[in-house]
C-alpha cells in the first residue's frame, strides 16, 4: 500500500510540474499572434487554476485507485469539521480561512460571501473559490465582484443554497453576521436567516463556516449564536 501511495504521489507531482512547465512556456510565447502582455495575462490566469486541477486529479486517483492523496488537511480539522454542519468560528477570519483552505485541499468547492472586499483577501485562499462582496454598493464594472446587499437576506440565502445544491463537497464561508445585524437591528430575523442556511447545509451535506468577532455582539446575542451552530475553536 505504501508503494502504491508513493507511486501516485509521484504521479501527482509530475502532473503538477508538467502544468507549471506548460504555462511557463506559454508565458514565453511573446511573438506569436498575441502581444507579450496579452500572453502573460492569459498564462498567469490559467496558472491560477492549477490547484483546482490538482484537486480534481487527486480525486480521480482516490476514486479509481482507492488511494487518498489529500494528506494536507490537519488532524484537528478532519476530526472536528464534518459534512452537514455549520461552525461558528469565534477566532475570526484567519482560522476560518485555514479551515476553508483545508477543505479545498481535500476536494471541496468553495464559496465566500464576505463583508471584506474580495480583492483584498483573495490572496489568502487557495485556487479561485467563488467570492461575493456583502455591501450596500451596487455592482458595476469598477467593483469586479458580485455584490449582495445585507438587506436582501432572501437573495443571499438563494445564492448560498444554489451553490450547496449544485454538487457534492461544498463549503460556504459567510462572514458578515454582525454587519447584517447592524443593518437590520433584528436578531430574530438574522437567526432565521442563519437557520435557513444551516438547514440546507445539513440536507446537502455541505459545510457552512461562520467567522465572527465576539466583541461585536451583545453577550446575550453571542450565546444565542453559539446555540445555533457548533463552535469551532482555534
Amino acid at each position: 500500500m505504501t508503494e502504491g501511495r508513493d507511486f501516485y504521489r509521484g504521479f501527482i507531482k509530475g502532473y503538477e510540474e508538467g502544468l507549471n512547465r506548460a504555462w511557463d512556456e506559454l508565458i514565453g510565447l511573446t511573438t506569436r499572434g498575441y502581444s507579450p502582455r496579452e500572453i502573460q495575462v492569459l498564462a498567469r490566469s490559467k496558472r491560477q487554476s492549477i490547484p483546482k486541477l490538482l484537486r480534481e486529479r487527486k480525486a480521480r486517483v482516490r476514486d479509481e485507485a482507492g488511494v487518498d492523496l489529500f494528506g494536507n488537511t490537519s488532524t484537528a480539522t478532519k476530526s472536528r469539521v464534518t459534512p452537514g454542519r455549520a461552525f461558528l468560528i469565534e477566532s475570526g477570519m484567519p482560522v476560518a480561512v485555514g479551515v476553508f483552505n483545508d477543505l479545498l485541499e481535500s476536494g471541496y468547492e468553495g464559496l465566500v460571501i464576505s463583508r471584506k472586499y474580495p480583492g483584498d483577501i483573495k490572496e489568502y485562499f487557495l485556487g479561485e473559490p467563488q467570492m461575493m462582496w456583502l455591501t450596500r454598493q451596487e455592482g458595476g464594472r469598477d467593483v469586479g465582484y458580485s455584490c449582495l446587499s445585507p438587506s436582501t437576506q432572501g437573495i443571499i440565502s438563494s445564492v448560498a443554497i444554489k451553490f450547496m445544491e449544485e454538487g457534492d463537497h461544498r463549503v460556504v464561508m459567510f462572514e458578515g453576521v454582525d454587519y447584517i445585524l447592524l443593518q437590520s437591528g433584528d436578531f430574530q430575523s438574522v437567526a432565521r436567516f442563519l437557520h435557513g442556511l444551516i438547514d440546507h447545509a445539513i440536507s446537502t451535506r455541505s459545510v457552512l463556516l461562520i467567522p465572527i468577532n465576539p466583541s461585536a455582539f451583545e453577550e446575550r446575542d453571542l450565546r444565542r449564536l453559539e446555540n445555533i451552530a457548533y463552535v469551532l475553536s482555534a
